[in-house]
């Protein structure tokens, strides 16, 4: 009988068993086409359709969401914007509802969509007719004021105080409107005014209507939006148990299928067992010497050498590899070593973001990283190995630059080159350009130095405008406080000097110099409100601003800022028109911008201011645009895209914070303008700015200052308690009040008056300063007043600090009177009224 070989008879054990496996994968690839024709027909019916229902429930949320910007709308260009984004965003729901394949479920979208728009709509007609209202009113207030100048001397004093009310109703509505009743029957003989002060009554009416019907309507929108979210989620819920129905399809089929395969599994083992059985002696040797080349290939060298003892193929082949084995150990091991070192090489090199270089101890290069090249914008093909550490640093140092070690001290590069192949060197190299590349060095055990090179760059300039944030916020603290002191300062100076000026007998030179002391002073108080105005928050406080009288009046700040080798030019066309903006924020704007055209001019040129009425660019709304122009070195391309970026500066560090233009830009876009800039680099710059035109008002009822002053009645010979803590405006404020006819008690601290409250004779008036010695300060002092019950008169209180660092550190309510320091004794009397 012929001997089978040990090939034939592994065929034949291959055949058996790549015909089992092919049946197995015959069976479980049609399971999975199964499974995923189910899969792709579940995902094409009801994942869109979850998609889309969610994707409109947040749509809708988000339209929702913007409703109330659109019912506190200001001016009608703004509702205008609001309005078109309503209906863009109701478009585009329309257009997601649209997508959805359930017919019912997409009419009762629709239903919702249309309810929804129907209430948007009525909302913007509403706000419409508020606009319309309002600016009604003030058409009315003007008629009001017109009636009232010319007769105010023929009119009793009852009918210019309806008359007064009238103007109340308008400039505070829902205020006075009550109290206006009463006095309306003090005009029947005027019926133009009983006319005015019926519709202006009406006109608040309706204003109080709209107002609720608008908090109605978003209360309603958010009401739909919620029934449509819980529509959405009914919808999606039968989504979804179409979804577990799904599963459950498909659920079954792999379950069939795994079925089959544990049949055919089982099947199989049982063939192999029978082979296997059948074929032991013959694969047992073959086996062992398989398996253990298999572990001498897989890097195994502790593999045993197979103990087989044939007299066939599989005894030679044992043989064999005991040899082959003792060789490749050896190859293996060394190989292993020399792998793991070059990928963790590699690796290194790779994924570093610092760049690298190695020099021989003679001074060669021998190996360097992708980083390396990057840093240094050195091309691919300008470095190869064995080149000298010269030539490698006229590549990296084409450029201008200083090497600076970490006391900011000048290095030599022939001492660093020396010194580097014995110890450690550190130093960073500044390029003109403004990049800092960092150096470190370190000698190898064998001869020669690695060198890391990290970008420092970006953490200097953070680090650095990091530093110019911190001072700009210590400056702006330290001013405020500095401004505050400063003010009892002016406060007793400008007393003492009013009273020596009302003193007599005094020489005209006497006169001369008390005249020249008091507008020194009032200077002095005006550079304080500037300092004041620096160091508060960004929030403004718009009012009718006449830019022309604005520019005019700070020409002489502007001129002393720039210096004496810059012309000043002026060009202003707007005489009668006004702006509603904060006039302090304007003033530092232009402030800001005069600076910077000085530094671009340091050898003379001229700056030149000039206004003109246009309107808003691409658009139509009038505007007033007020040009800074200068003769200066410009601004280049590059840089003139990034000026507005918060931090960024063309100035040398810590010559400028980066945050002038960035804070203009926010002023203008915040009050409603734009800001253009445009240069030629080494002619000129002209920056432009765009504020929105109001109507302007009348010139004779211009306020004198930009503070309305609180009044107090007081009745004849007054009690007023000072409460005042510096000693010096305390006693100059008492001899004011005195010769104003009052009766002046003295106190230090607000604990005191709380103590003399009870035991002495309660007083018409407390004047108090707001930061006081004691625990409590002024504003406290006057709330615990206002809730005693015994209390009848009223709190003054007296601050140099702004308004809303009063309301947010000292909780200053908008019904406490106020008064800014430093003020004049003629300011004192407009507000003190005595009864004679």
């Amino acid at each position: 009988m012929r001997q089978v070989s040990i090939r034939q008879k592994a065929s034949l054990v291959i055949l058996a068993i790549c015909m089992v496996a092919i049946f197995m994968v015959v069976i479980g690839w049609q399971s999975m086409r199964i499974s995923e024709a189910s899969l792709s027909e579940f995902e094409a019916q009801t994942l869109p359709e979850i998609s889309t229902a969610l994707t409109l429930a947040e749509n809708v949320a988000q339209l929702v969401a913007t409703a109330p910007y659109t019912a506190g709308s200001a001016r009608p260009f703004q509702l205008q914007t609001e309005s078109e984004r309503l209906n863009r965003r109701i478009s585009d729901l329309r257009s997601v509802a649209d997508n959805l394949k359930d017919e019912q479920f997409r009419g009762q979208i629709e239903e919702r969509l249309a309810s929804l728009d129907s209430t948007l709509a009525e909302l913007v007609t509403l706000v419409h007719e508020e606009l319309y209202i309002r600016e009604d009113s003030l058409a009315q207030q003007f008629s009001i004021r017109q009636i009232l100048e010319p007769k105010v001397g023929s009119r009793s004093i009852s009918e210019r105080q309806a008359l007064k009310w009238l103007l109340g109703l308008i400039e505070e509505p829902g205020k006075v409107s009550l109290q206006l009743v009463g006095e309306l029957q003090l005009l029947e003989s005027d019926p133009e005014v009983k006319q005015i002060a019926q519709s202006l009554l009406q006109a608040q009416q309706r204003l109080n209507d709209i107002q609720s019907r608008k908090n109605y309507l978003l209360i309603s929108l958010r009401a739909k939006s919620e029934q449509l979210s819980s529509q959405v989620s009914e919808f999606v819920g039968a989504l979804q148990k179409q979804v577990s129905r799904q599963r459950s399809k498909v659920g079954e089929v792999v379950k069939n299928g795994q079925l089959w395969l544990m049949g055919i599994s089982l099947f199989l083992i049982i063939g192999l067992s029978f082979l296997y059985l059948s074929s032991r002696r013959m694969t047992r040797d073959l086996e062992a010497v398989t398996h253990d080349m298999e572990e001498l290939s897989l890097g195994q060298v502790d593999s045993r050498n197979p103990q087989v003892r044939r007299n066939d193929e599989i005894g030679t082949l044992a043989n064999a590899f005991e040899v082959f084995r003792r060789d490749a150990i050896r190859r293996i091991e060394v190989s292993a070593e020399l792998t793991e070192q070059k990928r963790l090489l590699e690796t290194t090199f790779d994924n570093m973001n610092d760049g690298l270089s190695v020099f021989s101890e003679q001074g060669l290069l021998i190996a360097w990283n992708q980083g390396y090249e990057d840093m240094f914008n050195i091309q691919s093909d300008q470095l190869r190995h064995g080149m000298s550490i010269q030539e490698v640093q006229k590549l990296i140092t084409q450029s201008s630059h200083k090497n600076l070690n970490m006391e900011n001290q000048l290095v030599q590069m022939d001492e660093i080159n020396a010194s580097r192949h014995h110890r450690i060197q550190s130093f960073e190299r500044h390029f003109d350009s403004g990049k800092i590349v960092e150096f470190r060095s370190k000698p190898m055990p064998d001869g020669g130095f690695v060198t890391l090179y990290t970008d420092l760059t970006e953490r200097k300039s953070v680090e650095s405008q990091l530093r110019q944030a911190q001072k700009m916020e210590v400056l702006g603290q330290l001013t405020g406080g500095v401004a505050h002191d400063f003010n009892n300062l002016l406060a007793a100076i400008m007393g003492n000097l009013q009273m020596l000026s009302d003193s007599e007998p005094k020489t005209s030179d006497q006169a001369r110099y008390v005249e020249r002391a008091l507008a020194v002073a009032e200077k002095s108080s005006s550079l304080v409100h500037r300092l004041l105005a620096f160091s508060r928050r960004q929030q403004l406080f718009p009012e009718p601003t006449h830019v022309d009288d604005l520019i005019e009046g700070m020409l002489d700040l502007v001129e002393y800022s720039v210096g004496n080798h810059i012309q000043v030019a002026v060009d202003l066309n707007c005489p009668t028109h006004y702006c509603l903006i904060d006039p302090s924020q304007l003033e530092n704007a232009l402030l800001n911008l005069s600076l910077n055209s000085a530094a671009a001019m340091s050898r003379g040129g001229v700056l030149s201011f000039s206004t003109k009425v246009t309107t808003l660019p691409d658009t139509t709304i009038p505007s007033i645009r007020i040009k800074v122009e200068d003769t200066g070195l410009g601004i280049s391309e590059e840089v003139l895209g990034r000026i507005f970026e918060p931090f960024f500066t063309t100035k040398p560090v810590g010559k400028g914070s980066g945050l002038g233009l960035s804070m203009i830009y926010g002023f203008v876009k915040q009050s409603g303008g734009e800001i253009r800039v445009t240069s030629e680099e080494g002619l000129w710059t002209k920056v432009c700015l765009f504020l929105p035109l109001m109507a302007s008002p009348s010139v004779t009822d211009r306020p004198a200052k930009l503070e309305n002053l609180p009044t107090v009645l007081l009745p004849e010979d007054p009690v007023i308690w000072l409460v005042e803590d510096d000693p010096e405006v305390c006693q100059v404020m008492q001899e004011q009040l005195q010769k104003l006819g009052c009766t002046v008690q003295v106190f230090d601290r607000a604990e005191a008056v709380l103590e003399a409250f009870g035991r002495l004779f309660q007083p018409d008036l407390i004047m108090s300063d707001v930061n006081l010695a004691g625990e409590l300060n002024g504003v406290a002092l006057a709330h615990q007043l206002k809730q005693t019950p015994d209390w009848t008169g009223q709190v003054l209180l007296m601050s140099g600090l702004p308004i809303q660092a009063l309301t947010q550190d000292y909780e200053l309510k908008n019904d406490d009177l106020i008064l800014s320091k430093p003020f004049t004794i003629n300011e004192l009397q407009s507000v003190i009224h005595i009864q004679r």
